[in-house]
């Protein structure tokens, strides 16, 4: 009986990994064929393959710098949270003031609004100061729908670490800030690696913000895969091979923090 569980399980595992790969290794696949190839009434698997689409999109086309603008944005923008979000979680997960849990849900409500409700307005705020068409309005645009996600992870790591240790760090001569920045912060790594993992995927993928915001000189890569929609038909192979090179960093950064990025998705999932 167990052995039937375990081929049933084995069959599932097997199955949504199928769902989840296939799409991919089609885009992978496509990036590699001839339009003729790509645009064949049955699926093509056996194929001479072409590395023409790569240098004719991001050599032919300029869209390399698209993606230096991606990273600036996603780096920056995954900084920036947790360089402000850490610190305000550290202080709702150690301190009682009024309002507390009101503020916290203020900060929530962020994630809540639809992306074109606040594009509007905020992109009238940056003309107004005249950051407009420049990639730190988009850093900022990241930021805002970010810091709440790293806010409202970093408060539960910091809220399973005992306040003895605070104590303790604070007993040895460390203030506040120095036992925060040399003790707890290096305790909450994991959630920190799992907080920045997921602000650097949303940040990268983002679309609208990074569209409306800057101009054609400050777009990201994601921007530009519109571009390669002509009058005369989609470039399948150039969309397929930016795809596939807009996937690569958030697969590097992925396996770089993998261990913390597991140890801080599961802390303190089990209590002794």
């Amino acid at each position: 009986m167990k052995e039937g569980w375990r081929i049933a399980a084995f069959a599932v595992v097997i199955a949504v990994l199928v769902m989840a790969l296939a799409p991919y290794i089609w885009i992978v696949l496509t990036s590699f064929k001839t339009r003729l190839d790509a645009l064949a009434d049955t699926p093509v698997w056996l194929f001479t393959p072409t590395l023409d689409h790569y240098p004719e999109v991001f050599i032919g086309k300029g869209y390399l710098p698209l993606v230096w603008n991606s990273a600036i944005v996603a780096v920056s923008t995954t900084l920036l949270s947790l360089a402000v979000g850490a610190p305000a979680a550290y202080v709702f997960a150690r301190h009682r003031f009024a309002g507390q849990e009101d503020l916290f849900f203020f900060f929530l409500t962020t994630r809540m609004a639809p992306p074109i409700a606040i594009v509007v307005p905020m992109f009238l705020l940056f003309t107004e100061i005249g950051i407009t068409d420049h990639l730190i309005a988009v850093i900022i645009a990241h930021t805002s729908f970010t810091l709440s996600l790293v806010v409202w992870m970093m408060r539960g790591f910091f809220a399973d670490i005992p306040r003895e240790v605070d104590e303790a760090a604070q007993m040895d001569g460390l203030s506040r800030a120095g036992t925060f920045l040399r003790v707890l912060v290096p305790m909450a790594a994991p959630g920190l690696a799992a907080s920045a993992i997921l602000c650097f995927i949303l940040s990268w993928n983002e679309f609208l913000y990074a569209f409306i915001l800057v101009a054609f000189e400050g777009r990201t890569l994601t921007v530009g895969i519109p571009g390669l929609i002509t009058p005369h038909g989609t470039l399948w192979g150039q969309v397929a091979a930016v795809a596939v090179v807009a996937t690569l960093p958030i697969i590097a950064f992925t396996v770089l923090v993998q261990r913390h990025l597991v140890r801080g998705l599961t802390f303190g999932a089990v209590k002794g």
